[in-house]
């Protein structure tokens, strides 16, 4: 049994050699084709070609800012923040407070036909084929470079002087999160990992 976008599709091609009316006679029975739908439902309803950055939705809760979104948002090929109705809007608030200091729109989809896990998408307004949109996670990139993954918990918060270094040496993009503590931060006991 065929399913109903390979019907679409079949009729389509079969849609070439008929009239205007019968196309459209058609397209009223069957809903029209749309073109690379299943590419589009799992980029948010995008085209890929599209896509400059995605993060999946564990990625949107994790504490502080993926550096590479910040990176694709202030892409001057870059249009709109597009963002699941299912992810979390609290926690994405500081990703559609830096599109709108960027002046990118804004614009919270959903459909019972998404699929996968992206949560979010920095999207541009025409084809600009990246070949990385997907954002490695950041507790990945932190044991690759060989910082301790409890930084992460710490991220808009104040750390001591050598975490600070060690990320300001290993990964200087995910400085953003991160204040360096003063001395007298460290006089009134204020903690880090380390």
């Amino acid at each position: 049994m065929k399913s109903k976008d390979e019907e679409i599709e079949e009729e389509a091609v079969l849609n070439q050699n008929k009239s205007k009316l019968e196309k459209t006679i058609s397209a009223g029975i069957h809903g029209g084709y749309e073109f690379k739908k299943g590419e589009k439902n799992q980029f948010l309803g995008e085209f890929r070609e599209r896509i400059i950055r995605v993060l999946n939705f564990k990625q949107i809760i994790e504490p502080g800012v993926y550096p590479e979104v910040l990176e694709a948002i202030k892409d001057s090929e870059a249009k709109k923040l597009i963002i699941s109705r299912k992810a979390n809007l609290k926690a994405a608030k500081d990703y559609i407070e830096l599109a709108n200091q960027n002046n990118l729109s804004f614009k919270k989809v959903d459909s019972p036909e998404f699929k996968g896990d992206i949560g979010l998408a920095v999207v541009s307004d025409h084809a600009v084929h990246h070949e990385e949109i997907i954002v490695i996670d950041k507790e990945e990139k932190f044991k690759e470079i060989g910082l301790p993954v409890e930084l992460l918990q710490k991220a808009g918060e104040k750390i001591c002087a050598d975490c600070y270094h060690k990320i300001e040496e290993n990964a200087p993009e995910e400085l953003i999160n991160f204040e360096k503590m003063s001395w007298i931060d460290s006089l009134f006991n204020s903690s880090c990992v380390c």
